[in-house]
């Protein structure tokens, strides 16, 4: 099921899986795709929603898009940017 635009460079279908390995699974494959790309997690475990909220609080990484198909929890998550908060607003700074 493709949602608002938010197409996905990379899909983790972690159905069959239980707490901590769809967080583990996303982790690992996070670290493969660059800055901005969007990974796509495919769960069905109920624990994600919210193990996967404090998980992007924790990485500084971007829920982009939540939602049901069926019995499975799909989220679209957006890898952050490398530099940090510090580093963006130098350059904000520097281009106004």
């Amino acid at each position: 099921m493709e949602s608002d635009g938010f197409a996905p460079h990379v899909i983790v279908d972690t159905r069959g899986m239980f707490c901590p390995a769809p967080i583990i699974k996303l982790s690992e494959a996070i670290r493969n795709i660059d800055p901005g790309n969007v990974l796509e997690l495919v769960s069905d475990d109920p624990a994600i929603e919210s193990d996967l909220p404090a998980w992007c609080r924790s990485t500084g990484h971007i829920i982009l898009d939540a939602f049901r198909d069926g019995g499975d929890y799909i989220y679209r998550v957006r890898k952050k940017d490398r530099r940090g908060p510090a580093e963006k607003e130098k350059t904000s700074e520097i281009q106004r």
